[in-house]
């Protein structure tokens, strides 16, 4: 898979949209990069012959690691909002989801 580097720009907007964060154009240039990185490293993958390999499934033989939730500090509702971009009512406002 080759993307221009326009379309990387395209995902790079969109990601920085639909987690409400603001991206400077060093700092896109940068994810750009890693987007790069990331896109070759999978396209080397597709590139492993694994004709003769078997379908490997495992199942724990123990019983699987279980935390349990412990009650701790948490922020004031107005700590987590100073660092929300949009608020409506003391409530996070996020993106339409349809």
């Amino acid at each position: 898979m080759v993307l221009s580097e326009e379309r990387l720009k395209e995902w790079v907007k969109r990601v920085s949209r639909l987690a409400l964060i603001d991206i400077s154009p060093d700092e896109e240039e940068t994810l750009i990069n890693d987007f790069k990185k990331i896109i070759e490293f999978f396209n080397k993958l597709q590139e492993v012959n694994v004709d003769n390999v078997e379908p490997l499934f495992m199942t724990p033989k123990e019983e699987p690691v279980v935390r349990y939730d412990e009650v701790g500090k948490c922020l004031r509702r107005d700590e987590f909002l100073s660092n929300v971009k949009e608020r409506i009512d003391g409530y996070v406002k996020g993106p339409k989801i349809i």
